[in-house]
């Protein structure tokens, strides 16, 4: 009996032992983390908050679809334009037919004979000649533009004519006005006179850039010809839902050129003052003065800047994530991502190699040895990778913290601010290690200086993707989400705060990784 005293006594011992090598295994590993308080400042913008009312409508009402995310993906930024003047009209029906007239007497043929057929309606709206003209592709209002002594306006004038050197939200100002679209039918907000409702006008004196129909633009000088698309600006009439979102003058589509809509026209700019047009018409036109204009979503919009980059199937959890104002969370986060040589100590330790580490769930043939281990130990300042989601949660409680949550792991991306990446809001393809390098590969934490956030957390853009404590059931299968840029991916898109994507808990890969938070 002595002896088993002995023993069992010899055996609490030896647990005790080995428990306290885990805790200062866990200790060291906590020394290299940082604190943090997750969440967004709230913003002391009066519009801004106006505006996060409406986005968690849409939200919340499920009308904030791929088209609206397309429309507000628009990063702020500044074009500096010389000066032009525009119409203070939408070309109207009337104005189109007397063209159409003019050249088939001059003997030159339309761009497209069926310029005034709508692709969706499928016939010609007729009888409304005040009303803007619809139905017409990019090329056929280019062509009328061209013919008047003028031009379609580029993507940046037709948003400086709608917010002005002062970057109003909406043409008007900040505050939504819903006046423009006093119908239930979409074909009657599209069909009105100019004018009709003074509230759209801008105060340079431009009307109906928000309401009657759409506009066709250029589309953004600043791209490339050989990608850039024409642009659709205004709110749809046909959308009865989310039109303080469609409303926002950074609000705009690029479009195919081919699209005929009759929501869908446009007015011209000049290089001078507009004069009489050969068909007869005296349009009207006003000045729009050079400068600097401010354009895309405005920074104080923080919320619509992070919505629109959401991937779709978090959608659903978009208000659990955007509505975190700052310190809603606070807890401390590994500086860098877990390294080879922290992996290694993990593997070695005798409490880990029983088991008492795995989770409840973890499969019966798991194996915590990462792929091309040997390999990857001859670096063992890089972060380990080729580790599956199992063996990631088991280190985590091994260290005494776990895997992030998804919504935390973006909050800490983004930051207070809602930046689209953890440096701000541009993409720049040196300040993370992704597969835009010329020499691809995963480095040492803190090596890509950029990468890191405010409070000191590295390697969120790129190095390697993340697992996350996130697990969701997909049909067949469990997944988690996998967050951030990795040294093998295209780093415009996979870079953002809040790129993620479901993987099958059992994959491994050279690019993805992990790092612990501790509560």
């Amino acid at each position: 009996m002595k002896q088993y005293r002995i023993a069992a006594f010899g055996l609490g011992g030896l647990l005790v032992l080995l428990l306290l090598l885990t805790q200062f295994g866990s200790r060291a590993l906590r020394n290299d983390t940082v604190a943090v308080e997750l969440g967004f400042e709230a913003s002391h913008s009066p519009r801004a908050q106006a505006f996060d009312q409406f986005l968690f409508e849409a939200l919340e009402r499920g009308y904030f679809g791929i088209e609206l995310r397309r429309r507000l993906h628009r990063p702020a930024h500044t074009a500096q334009l010389n000066p032009f003047w525009a119409d203070t009209c939408e070309v109207r029906q009337l104005d189109f037919e007397r063209f159409a007239r003019w050249q088939q007497r001059d003997g030159a043929a339309l761009p497209d004979p069926g310029a005034l057929y709508s692709s969706s309606s499928g016939h010609r709206i007729a009888g409304l000649l005040q009303s803007p003209v619809s139905g017409v592709n990019y090329n056929a209002a280019a062509a009328y533009c061209a013919a008047a002594g003028g031009r379609l306006p580029w993507a940046e004038e037709w948003e400086a004519m709608a917010v002005g050197h002062e970057g109003r939200l909406y043409p008007w100002g900040d505050t939504f006005d819903d006046s423009p679209w006093p119908y239930q039918s979409a074909h009657r907000n599209a069909a009105q006179s100019c004018a009709l409702h003074p509230v759209t006008t801008t105060p340079e004196g431009v009307h109906d850039l928000a309401g009657s129909v759409m506009e066709w633009s250029r589309g953004q000088r600043s791209v490339h010809p050989l990608l850039r698309q024409p642009g659709a600006h205004g709110a749809p009439a046909v959308r009865a839902h989310g039109r303080p979102l469609y409303a926002l003058a950074a609000a705009w589509l690029d479009i195919e050129p081919q699209t005929r809509s009759h929501h869908l026209g446009f007015r011209c700019v000049y290089q001078q003052p507009a004069a009489t047009l050969p068909w007869g018409a005296m349009p009207k036109s006003v000045a729009i003065p050079a400068g600097r204009y401010p354009l895309g979503v405005p920074p104080d919009l923080r919320l619509a800047r992070i919505a629109v980059l959401l991937p779709a199937a978090r959608q659903r959890q978009a208000r659990s994530l955007i509505s975190q104002t700052r310190g809603a969370r606070r807890m401390e986060v590994s500086r860098c991502e877990v390294s080879r040589s922290e992996y290694r100590s993990f593997l070695r330790h005798p409490l880990v190699r029983l088991g008492l580490f795995a989770n409840e769930h973890e499969p019966r043939w798991q194996n915590y040895t990462p792929q091309n281990w040997e390999q990857q130990l001859q670096q063992p300042e890089l972060p380990v990778s080729g580790i599956d989601w199992w063996a990631a949660d088991a280190f985590a409680r091994w260290a005494g913290g776990r895997l992030p949550q998804v919504e935390e792991w973006q909050l800490l991306a983004a930051g207070p601010d809602a930046n689209p990446y953890p440096w701000g809001d541009d993409y720049v393809v040196n300040n993370a290690a992704t597969g835009d390098q010329t020499e691809p590969g995963p480095r040492r934490c803190a090596d890509a200086v950029h990468d890191s956030t405010t409070n000191g957390v590295y390697d969120l853009a790129g190095n390697v993707s993340e697992w996350t404590l996130s697990v969701t059931a997909e049909p067949g299968d469990y997944a988690a989400w996998v967050q951030g840029g990795n040294w093998l991916l295209p780093g415009k898109t996979t870079a953002r705060s809040v790129f993620g994507r479901l993987l099958p808990l059992t994959h491994r890969s050279d690019s993805i990784g992990f790092r612990v938070v501790y509560d």
